[in-house]
């Protein structure tokens, strides 16, 4: 009974490993011709504060491109999107930028916001996410 068992779970190990093999190598199909473009310089801007002094964000961002062949298309919209987060994260509150759960919702928001903007510019839907790769608050 017990060489059954053993067996059994055996065979269970091995089926996973060739499913998750064949989710693995799907994945990095996909992901090959992924770029990344900087949205360049960092901005800095006024947070809204509820204090007398001002709070400060700087921030870099970049957007994941699922498909290179619209780098051009996307590098033509910089200076659209750069608007579109000053607008956005400058209407968010001093303290929601220093929680880290906070700050992934806004990255999340300003991914569908950039998505929706870059549609609705150039019919494009080929970007992937907005990454934050500087984010200092003071």
């Amino acid at each position: 009974m017990q060489k059954l068992l053993l067996n059994c779970a055996l065979m269970t190990l091995l089926l996973a490993g060739q499913v998750n093999s064949q989710a693995w190598s799907a994945t990095d199909e996909v992901k090959t011709d992924s770029v990344y473009i900087s949205l360049g310089e960092p901005l800095v801007l006024n947070l809204s504060s509820q204090r007398s002094r001002n709070t400060f964000l700087q921030l870099t961002a970049d957007v994941l491109i699922r498909d290179s062949d619209s780098e051009a298309i996307i590098k033509t919209h910089i200076p659209a999107m750069r608007h579109q987060l000053i607008v956005l994260l400058s209407e968010q509150p001093e303290k929601d930028m220093k929680s880290p759960g906070k700050r992934e919702e806004i990255r999340k928001t300003a991914t569908a916001e950039i998505k929706a903007l870059i549609t609705e510019l150039s019919n494009n839907k080929d970007i992937g996410d907005v990454l934050f790769s500087s984010f200092l608050v003071q």
